[in-house]
């Protein structure tokens, strides 16, 4: 049995600013293929924000449909679609109360809320558990959008979330936003690793901040190719070097991936 990721038609357009213009997208992925994992880059602007949105059901095309086996994901409710598919956005909007409310956030289980091993190994997985330990452990108080966390801790937590989230749920499809964008080295390392885990459960998609991250990815999206091809492609990373000017100058150091 095969997951089927589809984009039918899609467009979308911010005030005067065309992002997707009837664009489609069919992605049919074995269950057990054991990697998961595909990349979307593109320089900024391009739509890979937009994309994912569109995909987890944060913003429904102005044309077309969005379809996750077989299911139009429009056409069913909150309780439906979250597990079909985990999401993890660059902001966190909801961060408030205690730790432990934030790790479980979406997750509708007591289980998980009140097992507190499961909750403290997932904080050390993601290097932040010592930070909070010293405090009230899990009861510590996340202040209004997390504005007593670094950058860093915001972004670990909003990711420890998605993990359990996703671990819990075991969606079709997990869709994360630039996961390591505000992390150190052995940080990046942590998530880069738990995101691979999460690849061999379910398709993953990961819009990129550094191209490291996509290292086992098995194709890459290139959203500067949007506007001259209709059809959105995974590409091996061969098949995209010869496809992508974009991709080539971020191989040769010629570009980077924004921020």
């Amino acid at each position: 049995m095969n997951h089927i990721i589809e984009l039918k038609h899609i467009s979308y357009s911010y005030e005067n600013t065309k992002v997707f213009h009837g664009n489609s997208l069919i992605l049919s992925i074995p269950q057990k293929q054991k990697n998961k994992l595909y990349g979307i880059i593109g320089p900024s602007g391009t739509g890979k924000t937009t994309l994912l949105s569109i995909l987890g059901g944060q913003l429904n095309p102005q044309q077309g449909d969005v379809c996750i086996d077989t299911i139009n994901i429009y056409k069913v409710g909150d309780k439906k679609r979250r597990k079909m598919i985990a999401v993890q956005m660059q902001t966190a909007t909801a961060l408030r109360g205690a730790l432990r409310q934030n790790l479980v956030f979406g997750i509708l289980d007591d289980t998980v809320l009140s097992d507190e091993e499961y909750l403290i190994t997932t904080l050390k997985k993601v290097g932040l558990w010592s930070i909070f330990e010293s405090k009230e452990g899990l009861d510590t108080l996340i202040g209004e959008g997390g504005l007593n966390l670094s950058g860093g801790q915001r972004q670990r937590l909003n990711f420890a979330g998605l993990y359990l989230r996703a671990k819990h749920y075991k969606p079709s499809l997990i869709l994360i936003d630039e996961p390591t964008s505000s992390l150190d080295e052995i940080s990046e390392k942590a998530i880069t690793q738990m995101i691979d885990e999460l690849s061999i459960q379910s398709v993953t998609f990961v819009v990129a901040h550094r191209l490291k991250t996509l290292d086992k990815a098995v194709g890459v999206l290139d959203t500067s190719l949007i506007q001259d091809n209709k059809e959105l492609i995974f590409y091996s990373k061969t098949e995209l070097l010869q496809a992508s000017q974009y991709y080539k100058d971020l191989q040769e150091g010629k570009a980077e991936l924004e921020e």
